[in-house]
């Protein structure tokens, strides 16, 4: 008779205190920051009547602010760091739930001004992926690194290729080559996307089939360094006047921030990979 393959599944790996400190405190000082520009940008895009939701979000902003300080003074022990990452879920849920019940609002008609629907859905599963690292963390668990990449991958490809298109959206339509440029990243990463999407459902909580996950993450390392790259020189267009748009220069350095988090990322994941096909050849 034949064993599911679901039986076998690799079990999740542990986190030494290092890691856990490192990668925790890595993970807080750069999505604290994330949280806080959200904030920020909610705000400005809001219908100037709409007062009582400017109000939350600057005081997210606040709240925010003030924890991304605490970030880089906490001391590098177990316990504060455990301490701080309590703290940063419980102010990301909060949030979490801001953005999850201003989407309604938004879809239903009942808030206008600027904020597109699609980038507050995006902005809350970016809160929603914070959190749910930070629980992993504190539960001193690493998903086995075959599902590990493809999560990873799946959550970062989508980010990306939103990323993009909101970019198309925001450039005034005469930059008819960087409007196109941006819409092909879009293209590109959906298809990486799409190819995630299709492992995971092949691979999902089984045994680790390297070449695949190794393979897909070299793809998406390459897809985001060409985006981050193009970013960066976005952002330099846009800081000297050089481009038509709509771009808050914040919100330009807010997403190649986030391509070289997609990029560390990736690297972690690498070293994970290189050190379990050495442990598991």
């Amino acid at each position: 008779m034949l064993i599911p393959p679901e039986t076998k599944a690799t079990p999740p790996e542990s986190l030494t205190e290092k890691e856990f400190i490192d990668r925790s405190l890595t993970e807080n000082k750069f999505w604290l920051r994330i949280m806080k520009e959200h904030a920020l940008f909610l705000g400005e895009g809001f219908n100037r009547k709409d007062k009582h939701l400017i109000q939350q979000t600057d005081n997210f902003y606040n709240y925010f602010e003030q924890l991304e300080k605490r970030a880089y003074q906490t001391p590098e022990t177990v316990q504060a760091v455990r301490k701080l990452n309590e703290d940063s879920i419980q102010l990301v849920y909060g949030f979490r739930n801001f953005k999850r019940n201003l989407l309604i609002l938004i879809i239903n008609c009942k808030v206008s001004g600027f904020n597109f629907p699609l980038l507050v859905d995006h902005i809350a599963r970016e809160a929603e992926y914070f959190i749910r690292t930070l629980q992993k963390f504190n539960q001193g668990i690493l998903e086995p690194i075959q599902d590990a990449i493809i999560s990873e991958n799946v959550f970062w490809l989508r980010i990306m290729m939103e990323h993009s298109r909101f970019i198309s959206s925001l450039l005034d339509q005469s930059e008819r080559k960087l409007v196109t440029t941006a819409r092909g990243f879009a293209d590109d990463f959906e298809t990486l996307l799409n190819q995630a999407r299709d492992v995971e459902s092949m691979l999902y909580n089984k045994q680790p089939t390297y070449p695949i996950i190794g393979k897909m993450n070299k793809d998406s390392e390459s897809a985001a360094t060409e985006l981050l790259n193009f970013k960066k020189a976005g952002l330099e267009l846009i800081k000297t006047c050089q481009i038509k748009n709509v771009i808050n220069p914040l919100l330009a350095d807010h997403v190649v921030r986030e391509a070289e988090h997609f990029l560390y990322m990736i690297h972690v994941l690498e070293n994970r990979l290189k050190k379990n096909q050495m442990q598991n050849p």
